[in-house]
């Protein structure tokens, strides 16, 4: 396998938020998660944050917990899928940006019925090609529903493998919990949880050829740490998501350090896959994927 920091590195087209050029580097070396990462040096989609959630429940085979998907990305946790509890379900829908606001008021209406589903690969599908059909940037909404009082056959029905939910009535605004779109994961639900308390984001600037937090250095990261530079926040958010996963994928890792870091270009494709590389245990296979533990991850 070549050098990751090599695996970016394919820039034979452009990167895009429509479009969906697949990357075929990362897939050839072994990165399947990565198949839609943009080829940009720093650019990301933060609908990719869906397909993060969907591979954590690929790997574990069981629905993901929301509030740790959002306290990963730092986003706010429902606190109407934590009151809800087990009769909570977290369903997925792809669609453009400009409809995805449109939900936002509104909610999910439509005279053939509401499509979800409890896998975000399928919904990022819809996502892409409603952005490729429309040449709009894509987006994907989640949202939360009671399934206690919801009956199969007079609510909803279930299609493809039993994980498309397709509803029968419209879908009220006040079930959208979170609205992703290209370029940040919005918080739209009525009430957060208290707990967790988000991963805390962090605001860059350039000076002397190097990131350094916007505000005087050294800044304090939770539990008494502090960083001056964006690869040691980097390394501190890193330590963080493995007290609560043992391994990770490539896709988790760059979906959560991409959405706590601001700007994007404070942080690069190489500046991940040297982290990967430098921070973590060699990354082994499970299943098709290649997942990473937690390694030195000592200071720069």
């Amino acid at each position: 396998m070549a050098s990751l920091c090599e695996v970016h590195c394919d820039r034979s087209a452009s990167d895009t938020s429509m479009g969906w050029t697949r990357n075929k580097r990362a897939v050839g070396e072994g990165f399947p998660d990565l198949e839609y990462m943009p080829k940009d040096r720093s650019g990301w989609d933060c609908t990719l944050a869906s397909l993060a959630y969907a591979l954590r429940l690929a790997v574990d085979r069981r629905p993901p917990d929301l509030s740790a998907w959002a306290w990963a990305h730092g986003v706010p946790a429902s606190a109407r899928n934590a009151e809800l509890g087990d009769s909570a379900l977290v369903l997925w829908h792809g669609t453009s940006a400009v409809r995805a606001e449109k939900i936002r008021l509104h909610g999910l209406a439509h005279k053939g019925g509401v499509w979800t589903t409890t896998n975000p690969v399928i919904s990022h599908s819809f996502c892409r090609s409603r952005s490729n059909r429309f040449d709009l940037p894509g987006a994907v909404v989640c949202i939360v529903v009671d399934k206690g009082p919801l009956e199969e056959g007079r609510h909803y029905s279930r299609e493809g493998n039993g994980d498309v939910y397709r509803f029968h009535a419209s879908v009220p605004p006040e079930l959208v919990e979170y609205i992703l779109t290209p370029d940040r994961i919005a918080f739209t639900g009525s009430a957060r949880a208290r707990d967790p308390s988000p991963l805390p984001q962090a605001r860059f600037k350039r000076r002397g050829g190097e990131w350094i937090p916007v505000q005087n250095a050294p800044q304090f990261y939770p539990a008494g740490q502090t960083y001056s530079k964006v690869g040691e926040y980097c390394r501190l958010c890193l330590g963080q998501l493995f007290t609560r996963w043992q391994s990770l994928s490539a896709l988790e890792i760059f979906s959560c350090l991409y959405s706590c870091v601001q700007p994007g270009e404070a942080l690069t494709h190489e500046d991940l896959f040297g982290l990967l590389e430098d921070a973590c245990a060699s990354a082994r296979k499970q299943g098709r994927w290649l997942m990473f533990g937690p390694g030195a991850l000592r200071p720069e």
